[in-house]
């Protein structure tokens, strides 16, 4: 797009003024000024329109690309900002469940700790209470089934 606003012969009349008797292609009208290089008479393009509007439109163009480009990144700076602070109240989020879970955690461990305690006194518990079964042993007096009534339960039904 920037290479039609320059024609070939405007380039050219641009680098290289016309000379004192030359013909111009737009029909007597010398771009850079009609009497041996002068000053510009109708600013310096065939198109009508002068190099300070061109400019002006140029400045406009870029100020307004400029002005687009600013309001871009401050909405992208903003996502970014928004997308941080979810991300931000997320981490708080799973930190938080984090800590319930280890404090679960923690009293789950702690009262299996115990059951397992209590399962293995339990444990040696029966044991014994099937030795003294086995052995004939009651209350002392040799005679089973006739003690504290828990070695009734553990003795085998006929």
């Amino acid at each position: 797009m920037a290479y039609q606003s320059f024609g070939a012969v405007d380039m050219a009349s641009f680098f290289f003024p016309p000379q004192p008797g030359s013909h111009s292609v737009h029909g007597g009208d010398q771009f850079l000024g009609g009497g041996g290089g002068s000053a510009c008479s109708h600013g310096g393009s065939y198109d009508g329109v002068g190099a300070s509007e061109r400019g002006g439109r140029r400045d406009e163009r870029k100020e307004r690309r400029l002005a687009s480009n600013r309001e871009s990144a401050r909405r992208s700076r903003m996502r970014r900002r928004r997308q941080l602070d979810e991300l931000s109240s997320a981490v708080a989020e799973l930190r938080a469940a984090n800590h319930r879970l280890a404090v679960e955690l923690n009293r789950a461990a702690g009262r299996h700790a115990q059951l397992a305690r209590e399962n293995a006194r339990l444990a040696e518990e029966a044991c014994a209470l099937r030795e003294r079964l086995r052995r004939g042993d009651g209350d002392g007096d040799g005679v089973a089934g006739e003690g504290s009534g828990v070695e009734a339960t553990l003795a085998p039904k006929n």
